[in-house]
């Protein structure tokens, strides 16, 4: 399976997959699956515009809409998770994950789902201390303060989560593990993002909450976005490290002291505040070149026969072309192809594909890789296409037995209150965690099956533009609305549906 791996998307979808499409006729191989990292903004039509809270540069229309009435077919099966810039009122939906668009898979605000031989889980949201520990209170239509809390993640969310036993091969956030810097080059980080080194060396650089999230996965990739930047790490667990244990010490001040930054004159620095992001890269002018698989046809002796080998892929962290770019189609991606020079260390270079499961079902990864990429824009470095050979079933969604088990398990503690119902715990959580994944087994797996139905409806108009242009009365979409594949998935899981418990029915 080959699978493409996309930063921050924010409303870039024609161009994204352009660029996959591109690479495709470059590279003579076919793209199965593309993996969003957030800030989708699934936009269907005006009145979502309302309901998110970005720059003024962002309120605008985009492109998900195509894809949602239907009028462009998405290119390539896709799975996304939500980030800071979103509709969140049409993700909140489909909390537990859901259709978007036909094709186009949300996974919720947690969720675990199995594509080909992969099991992929992710989260939505940044992380943000003060609504860590409340239930999901906002209501729709959202008013100034929860059109941000409500995708800033809950501690109930994590906690289902960390209830997960079983190897994951893919995990995908928006903002990044707390510490995981300290994994890769930190230097060439701070040398590209000047403005993140007071918080690397007080390590609030990325999410406490993801940091357990990882240490308890510990999944075979992790990827992300959020920072725009493309920045490679990895963790070796051979010796239980996590990353409170190297926050701290000589090595990342020496690492700084090896490759101090040059500072310039004209550079302004700006301190990143996840709510409100005004692209602090922007400012400083910071465009890296495209991310790019490594293309084995440039370098061979024959013509022929472009190998996609997984362990000669390796990530660019060298940034090739550093100057604004300041072209006319600003939103258009580069789509020419470079070989890559793998400048990381070699023991992190190699990207393996996915390991053969051993008898049994256990997976031992020995290391975690992860990977942030950056927006789509430009010259920026939003893209990367891995394979993973090994990954050899159809290109069909399949719910988790584990995950749904877990959903089924803590259902119980949701809550739409500020205040978070106390869910169970130790061996009362252990022991229902086991009898609902033989309920699972015996009343889905074995009845009708964990392949996830393409049940997706519109809920929201879809965007007409002729009715845009007259400027007519704008969407309503002060009222929630109960989207029937939540109503399906809670049915399925005998579970109350408490998303959008009042809201209109389609």
């Amino acid at each position: 399976m080959i699978v493409a791996i996309e930063g921050c998307c924010h409303g870039e979808l024609d161009a994204i997959y352009r660029t996959i499409e591109e690479r495709e006729r470059l590279n003579n191989y076919k793209v199965d699956l593309l993996l969003i990292c957030g800030d989708v903004q699934t936009v269907r039509n005006e009145a979502d515009i309302d309901a998110m809270n970005v720059p003024r540069s962002y309120l605008r229309l985009g492109t998900f809409h195509k894809y949602y009435s239907g009028e462009v077919p998405i290119p390539v099966p896709t799975i996304f998770i939500g980030g800071n810039h979103e509709a969140s009122n049409y993700l909140f939906e489909l909390y537990h994950g859901g259709w978007a668009a036909p094709g186009f898979y949300f996974l919720g605000y947690g969720g675990v789902i199995n594509v080909g031989g992969l099991r992929i889980g992710g989260m939505s949201g940044i992380y943000k201390q003060y609504d860590y520990e409340k239930g999901h209170y906002e209501m729709i239509p959202l008013d100034e303060h929860q059109k941000k809390s409500i995708y800033h993640i809950r501690h109930y969310d994590v906690y289902k989560m960390l209830q997960i036993k079983e190897p994951m091969d893919i995990f995908l956030s928006h903002d990044w593990p707390l510490g995981i810097e300290r994994y890769g080059n930190t230097a060439e980080l701070i040398r590209k993002k000047s403005f993140f080194r007071g918080e690397i060396q007080s390590n609030t650089l990325g999410s406490k909450a993801f940091e357990g999230v990882l240490e308890k996965l510990r999944p075979r990739y992790w990827f992300s976005a959020h920072l725009h930047v493309k920045f490679f790490a990895e963790i070796f667990w051979e010796h239980g490290q996590t990353g409170a244990e190297m926050v701290t010490g000589p090595l990342l001040e020496a690492a700084i002291a090896a490759k101090e930054v040059a500072k310039n004159p004209d550079e302004i620095e700006i301190a990143f505040d996840d709510d409100d992001d005004d692209d602090a890269d922007e400012v400083t002018g910071e465009l890296g070149a495209a991310s790019l698989l490594t293309d084995t046809t440039a370098t061979s002796s024959s013509d022929s026969d472009p190998v996609l080998n997984p362990d000669e892929i390796k990530f660019d962290m060298d940034d090739e072309d550093e100057s604004e770019d300041n072209d006319a189609t600003k939103a258009t991606p580069a789509v020419k192809e470079s070989v890559t020079t793998g400048a990381v260390p070699s023991s992190a270079a190699a990207v393996d594909g996915l390991l053969v499961p051993p008898k049994g079902g256990e997976r031992s990864y020995e290391s975690t890789k992860f990977l942030a990429l950056d927006k789509c824009e430009g010259k920026r470095q939003f893209l990367e296409i891995l394979e993973f050979p090994e990954a050899t079933g159809p290109v069909e969604f399949f719910y988790d037995e584990e995950w749904l088990a877990i959903v089924r398990t803590l259902a119980a503690s949701f809550s739409i209150n500020h205040k978070q119902n106390r869910p169970m715990e130790d061996a009362v959580l252990e022991h229902t965690l086991q009898l609902n994944r033989e309920w699972v087994k015996k009343n889905i797996t074995q009845k009708q099956g964990l392949v996830i139905p393409n049940n997706f409806q519109h809920t929201s108009p879809t965007h007409d533009p002729v009715r845009t242009m007259n400027r007519q009365e704008k969407y309503d979409n002060s009222l929630p609305f109960l989207n029937p594949q939540m109503e399906d998935f809670c049915a399925m899981l005998q579970i109350p549906n408490q998303i959008n418990p009042r809201g209109r029915r389609v």
